[in-house]
């Protein structure tokens, strides 16, 4: 909150509405926790907000469609180190928002693998699901490739009531759970090849 101050300060305070704050996990969270009364921040993109001690909490102490004048949040490990439920104004669960292809296993494989005594195979890939949600809006900005997503999980064709995932995930644009399918490997928007012009 110090560093933001003193950016709006430097900046007369006009500024403040065209910040886009970015978190990671307890990042994601931190960022919400720059809002104040008089003032927030025109965007915040939570990447895979932390789950475990935020799930189920009071809105003051997690990332929350309050917190800035648009808030997009992309759930890539919901059973595992990401958070369930929705906290933005568009929350958007890439293959469900857990296991995400080309990651190894879920969090009760984990512990399995804990219990037999395979501590390399849980080194590989501990928290690759929960990464994803970096390397999705990382790529989201370096691509000529649309993050579509739809409404339901089901759903493959776009209308009306898609949205884009990512950087350009534009505010005003339809709100609630978002849905899309993603490659294992990058570049990962390439099953549905929606390209920009």
């Amino acid at each position: 909150m110090n560093v933001l101050n003193e950016l709006a300060h430097v900046a007369n305070g006009k500024y403040y509405p065209r910040m886009h704050l970015i978190g990671h996990s307890l990042g994601a969270h931190v960022a919400g926790y720059t809002r104040d009364n008089k003032k927030r921040a025109g965007r915040i993109t939570g990447l895979d907000p932390a789950g475990p001690l935020f799930e189920g909490t009071y809105s003051e102490v997690r990332l929350d469609p309050s917190d800035a004048d648009f808030v997009d949040v992309i759930h890539t490990d919901k059973t595992g180190f990401g958070i369930k439920q929705s906290t933005g104004h568009v929350d958007f669960y890439p293959n469900g928002g857990e296991n995400q292809p080309g990651c190894k296993a879920s969090m009760a494989e984990y512990f399995k693998k804990l219990i037999n005594g395979e501590i390399n195979e849980i080194e590989k890939s501990i928290a690759c699901s929960h990464m994803r949600a970096i390397a999705l809006f990382i790529e989201s900005i370096n691509t000529k490739c649309w993050f579509l997503s739809f409404p339901s999980p089901e759903a493959v064709t776009c209308d009306t009531v898609c949205s884009v995932m990512g950087y350009d995930s534009p505010a005003g644009s339809p709100s609630g759970n978002r849905f899309l399918h993603t490659d294992s490997v990058a570049p990962y928007c390439s099953e549905y090849l929606h390209i920009r012009y």
